[in-house]
Protein backbone atom coordinates (compact mmCIF):
# COMPACT_ATOMS: atom_id res chain seq x y z
CA UNK A 1 0.00 0.00 0.00
CA UNK A 2 1.49 3.33 -1.02
CA UNK A 3 1.81 6.01 1.62
CA UNK A 4 -0.56 8.27 -0.31
CA UNK A 5 -3.44 5.76 -0.42
CA UNK A 6 -6.66 7.43 0.69
CA UNK A 7 -7.65 7.17 4.33
CA UNK A 8 -10.88 5.45 3.28
CA UNK A 9 -8.96 2.85 1.28
CA UNK A 10 -6.63 2.38 4.23
CA UNK A 11 -9.56 1.75 6.57
CA UNK A 12 -11.17 -0.66 4.12
CA UNK A 13 -7.89 -2.56 3.85
CA UNK A 14 -7.49 -2.73 7.62
CA UNK A 15 -11.03 -4.01 8.11
CA UNK A 16 -10.70 -6.58 5.33
CA UNK A 17 -7.68 -7.98 7.14
CA UNK A 18 -9.65 -8.28 10.33
CA UNK A 19 -7.53 -5.71 12.15
CA UNK A 20 -9.82 -3.89 14.57
CA UNK A 21 -7.33 -2.51 17.08
CA UNK A 22 -5.95 0.37 15.03
CA UNK A 23 -5.41 3.30 17.37
CA UNK A 24 -6.49 6.84 16.65
CA UNK A 25 -2.81 7.78 16.94
CA UNK A 26 -1.98 5.37 14.11
CA UNK A 27 -4.74 6.82 11.95
CA UNK A 28 -3.54 10.34 12.65
CA UNK A 29 0.02 9.39 11.78
CA UNK A 30 -1.18 7.79 8.55
CA UNK A 31 -3.23 10.84 7.59
CA UNK A 32 -0.31 13.16 8.27
CA UNK A 33 1.96 11.07 6.04
CA UNK A 34 -0.34 11.64 3.05
CA UNK A 35 1.30 14.14 0.64
CA UNK A 36 -1.93 16.04 0.02
CA UNK A 37 -2.48 16.29 3.76
CA UNK A 38 0.98 17.79 3.99
CA UNK A 39 0.13 20.35 1.33
CA UNK A 40 -3.11 21.16 3.14
CA UNK A 41 -1.22 21.79 6.37
CA UNK A 42 1.30 23.96 4.53
CA UNK A 43 -1.53 26.05 3.10
CA UNK A 44 -3.21 26.30 6.51
CA UNK A 45 0.03 27.58 7.96
CA UNK A 46 -0.12 30.35 5.37
CA UNK A 47 -3.67 31.11 6.41
CA UNK A 48 -2.57 31.43 10.03
CA UNK A 49 0.15 33.84 8.96
CA UNK A 50 -2.29 35.90 6.92
CA UNK A 51 -4.54 36.15 9.99
CA UNK A 52 -1.51 37.38 12.00
CA UNK A 53 -1.68 34.40 14.36
CA UNK A 54 2.02 33.71 13.74
CA UNK A 55 4.96 35.79 12.50
CA UNK A 56 6.74 35.41 9.19
CA UNK A 57 9.78 33.88 10.88
CA UNK A 58 7.44 31.49 12.73
CA UNK A 59 6.18 30.43 9.32
CA UNK A 60 9.75 29.85 8.14
CA UNK A 61 10.52 27.73 11.20
CA UNK A 62 7.37 25.62 10.83
CA UNK A 63 7.06 25.14 7.07
CA UNK A 64 10.14 22.90 6.87
CA UNK A 65 8.96 20.20 9.30
CA UNK A 66 5.57 20.17 7.54
CA UNK A 67 7.03 19.76 4.05
CA UNK A 68 9.53 17.15 5.21
CA UNK A 69 6.81 14.82 6.55
CA UNK A 70 6.70 13.05 3.19
CA UNK A 71 9.48 11.83 0.93
CA UNK A 72 10.39 13.44 -2.36
CA UNK A 73 9.18 10.35 -4.24
CA UNK A 74 5.82 10.39 -2.45
CA UNK A 75 5.34 14.08 -3.09
CA UNK A 76 6.35 13.78 -6.76
CA UNK A 77 3.81 10.98 -7.28
CA UNK A 78 1.03 12.86 -5.49
CA UNK A 79 1.37 15.96 -7.68
CA UNK A 80 1.87 13.82 -10.83
CA UNK A 81 5.25 15.41 -11.45
CA UNK A 82 5.94 13.65 -14.75
CA UNK A 83 2.58 14.78 -16.16
CA UNK A 84 3.44 18.33 -15.10
CA UNK A 85 6.83 18.01 -16.78
CA UNK A 86 5.13 17.15 -20.07
CA UNK A 87 3.02 20.32 -19.74
CA UNK A 88 5.97 22.58 -18.95
CA UNK A 89 6.44 25.32 -21.54
CA UNK A 90 9.72 25.55 -23.40
CA UNK A 91 11.95 28.42 -22.28
CA UNK A 92 15.29 29.54 -23.65
CA UNK A 93 16.43 31.09 -20.36
CA UNK A 94 15.46 30.77 -16.73
CA UNK A 95 12.99 28.19 -15.49
CA UNK A 96 9.83 26.57 -16.81
CA UNK A 97 7.02 27.07 -14.28
CA UNK A 98 3.87 24.94 -13.95
CA UNK A 99 1.06 25.48 -11.45
CA UNK A 100 0.22 22.37 -9.41
CA UNK A 101 -3.49 21.75 -10.14
CA UNK A 102 -4.11 20.04 -6.79
CA UNK A 103 -4.15 23.53 -5.25
CA UNK A 104 -7.70 23.93 -6.54
CA UNK A 105 -8.85 20.90 -4.52
CA UNK A 106 -7.26 22.03 -1.25
CA UNK A 107 -8.37 24.74 1.22
CA UNK A 108 -6.34 27.87 0.58
CA UNK A 109 -6.35 31.61 1.11
CA UNK A 110 -6.06 34.48 -1.30
CA UNK A 111 -2.49 34.71 -2.57
CA UNK A 112 -1.60 31.06 -2.00
CA UNK A 113 0.26 29.20 -4.73
CA UNK A 114 1.85 25.80 -5.33
CA UNK A 115 4.15 25.62 -8.35
CA UNK A 116 6.87 23.45 -9.83
CA UNK A 117 10.02 24.99 -11.33
CA UNK A 118 11.83 22.89 -13.96
CA UNK A 119 15.51 23.75 -14.54
CA UNK A 120 18.04 22.69 -17.12
CA UNK A 121 21.63 22.45 -15.92
CA UNK A 122 23.21 25.90 -15.93
CA UNK A 123 19.89 27.75 -15.83
CA UNK A 124 18.92 29.97 -12.92
CA UNK A 125 16.01 31.69 -11.29
CA UNK A 126 17.80 35.06 -11.22
CA UNK A 127 18.39 36.94 -7.95
CA UNK A 128 15.19 38.64 -6.83
CA UNK A 129 13.32 40.15 -3.87
CA UNK A 130 9.81 39.29 -2.72
CA UNK A 131 7.14 41.59 -1.28
CA UNK A 132 4.27 40.98 1.13
CA UNK A 133 4.77 37.22 0.92
CA UNK A 134 6.58 34.14 2.19
CA UNK A 135 7.69 31.22 0.08
CA UNK A 136 9.46 27.89 0.52
CA UNK A 137 11.18 25.70 -2.06
CA UNK A 138 11.88 21.98 -1.71
CA UNK A 139 14.22 20.20 -4.08
CA UNK A 140 12.46 17.30 -5.84
CA UNK A 141 15.45 16.39 -8.01
CA UNK A 142 18.87 17.72 -8.98
CA UNK A 143 21.42 19.90 -7.23
CA UNK A 144 21.35 23.68 -6.81
CA UNK A 145 23.52 26.44 -5.47
CA UNK A 146 21.31 28.82 -3.52
CA UNK A 147 22.35 32.26 -2.29
CA UNK A 148 20.36 34.33 0.20
CA UNK A 149 20.45 37.99 1.17
CA UNK A 150 18.64 40.00 3.80
CA UNK A 151 16.88 42.98 2.20
CA UNK A 152 17.81 45.89 4.43
CA UNK A 153 16.20 48.76 2.58
CA UNK A 154 14.85 49.93 -0.76
CA UNK A 155 15.85 53.08 -2.61
CA UNK A 156 14.67 54.32 -6.01
CA UNK A 157 15.84 51.73 -8.53
CA UNK A 158 17.98 49.74 -6.10
CA UNK A 159 18.06 47.66 -2.92
CA UNK A 160 20.53 47.42 -0.07
CA UNK A 161 21.27 43.76 0.59
CA UNK A 162 23.55 41.77 2.88
CA UNK A 163 24.48 38.22 1.90
CA UNK A 164 23.61 35.68 4.58
CA UNK A 165 24.69 32.35 3.11
CA UNK A 166 25.57 30.31 0.04
CA UNK A 167 25.04 26.55 0.00
CA UNK A 168 24.55 23.57 -2.27
CA UNK A 169 21.26 21.72 -1.87
CA UNK A 170 19.89 18.45 -3.24
CA UNK A 171 16.77 16.26 -3.15
CA UNK A 172 14.72 16.80 0.00
CA UNK A 173 16.47 20.03 1.02
CA UNK A 174 14.42 23.15 1.59
CA UNK A 175 14.88 26.93 1.55
CA UNK A 176 12.51 29.72 2.53
CA UNK A 177 12.17 33.50 2.41
CA UNK A 178 10.11 36.16 4.15
CA UNK A 179 10.06 39.92 4.46
CA UNK A 180 11.87 39.52 7.78
CA UNK A 181 14.58 36.98 6.96
CA UNK A 182 16.57 36.19 3.80
CA UNK A 183 14.13 37.98 1.54
CA UNK A 184 16.27 37.92 -1.61
CA UNK A 185 17.48 34.67 -3.13
CA UNK A 186 19.00 33.06 -6.23
CA UNK A 187 18.77 29.41 -7.32
CA UNK A 188 21.38 28.16 -9.80
CA UNK A 189 20.90 24.67 -11.26
CA UNK A 190 24.13 22.66 -11.12
CA UNK A 191 22.29 19.78 -12.84
CA UNK A 192 18.87 19.33 -14.37
CA UNK A 193 16.50 19.74 -11.45
CA UNK A 194 13.06 20.48 -10.06
CA UNK A 195 11.90 22.71 -7.21
CA UNK A 196 8.47 22.66 -5.55
CA UNK A 197 7.37 26.15 -4.51
CA UNK A 198 4.74 26.86 -1.84
CA UNK A 199 3.87 30.53 -1.41
CA UNK A 200 1.54 32.59 0.72
CA UNK A 201 1.17 36.03 -0.77
CA UNK A 202 -0.96 39.08 0.03
CA UNK A 203 -0.09 38.82 3.70
CA UNK A 204 -1.44 42.33 4.16
CA UNK A 205 -4.42 42.66 1.80
CA UNK A 206 -4.26 46.45 2.10
CA UNK A 207 -0.93 46.53 0.25
CA UNK A 208 -1.32 46.59 -3.56
CA UNK A 209 0.03 43.43 -5.26
CA UNK A 210 3.64 43.71 -6.35
CA UNK A 211 5.58 41.27 -8.49
CA UNK A 212 8.96 40.01 -7.37
CA UNK A 213 11.80 42.31 -8.34
CA UNK A 214 14.90 41.02 -10.15
CA UNK A 215 18.16 42.55 -8.92
CA UNK A 216 21.82 42.66 -9.93
CA UNK A 217 23.78 41.17 -7.03
CA UNK A 218 27.21 41.35 -8.69
CA UNK A 219 28.17 44.70 -7.12
CA UNK A 220 31.28 44.74 -4.94
CA UNK A 221 30.52 44.56 -1.22
CA UNK A 222 30.94 47.79 0.72
CA UNK A 223 33.07 47.98 3.91
CA UNK A 224 30.02 47.14 6.04
CA UNK A 225 29.36 43.99 4.00
CA UNK A 226 26.30 45.31 2.18
CA UNK A 227 25.84 45.61 -1.56
CA UNK A 228 23.81 48.04 -3.65
CA UNK A 229 21.75 45.82 -5.96
CA UNK A 230 20.35 47.59 -8.98
CA UNK A 231 16.78 46.70 -9.97
CA UNK A 232 16.58 44.79 -13.27
CA UNK A 233 13.79 43.95 -15.65
CA UNK A 234 13.05 40.26 -16.07
CA UNK A 235 14.63 40.30 -19.53
CA UNK A 236 17.81 41.96 -18.24
CA UNK A 237 18.04 39.52 -15.35
CA UNK A 238 17.66 36.42 -17.51
CA UNK A 239 20.13 37.75 -20.04
CA UNK A 240 22.67 38.39 -17.27
CA UNK A 241 22.12 35.32 -15.08
CA UNK A 242 20.70 32.72 -17.46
Amino acid sequence: MSTWTSRRTFLETVLSLGVFSVSSRSLTAFAQSHPLSMLTDALRLGQRLRRAEITQTDWQEQIGPIMERVTVDELSAAITLEALRRRAPHVTRGTSVVVVPQLNTLPHDDGAAIRVFFFRAGRTDPPHCHFNSVTAHRVLSGRFRVTHWDRLSEEPGRFILRQTRVRTIGPGDLTSISEQRENAHWHEALTDGVLLDIEQGRLNPAIPPRSRQMVDTTARARPDGTIVARALTSREAHRRFG
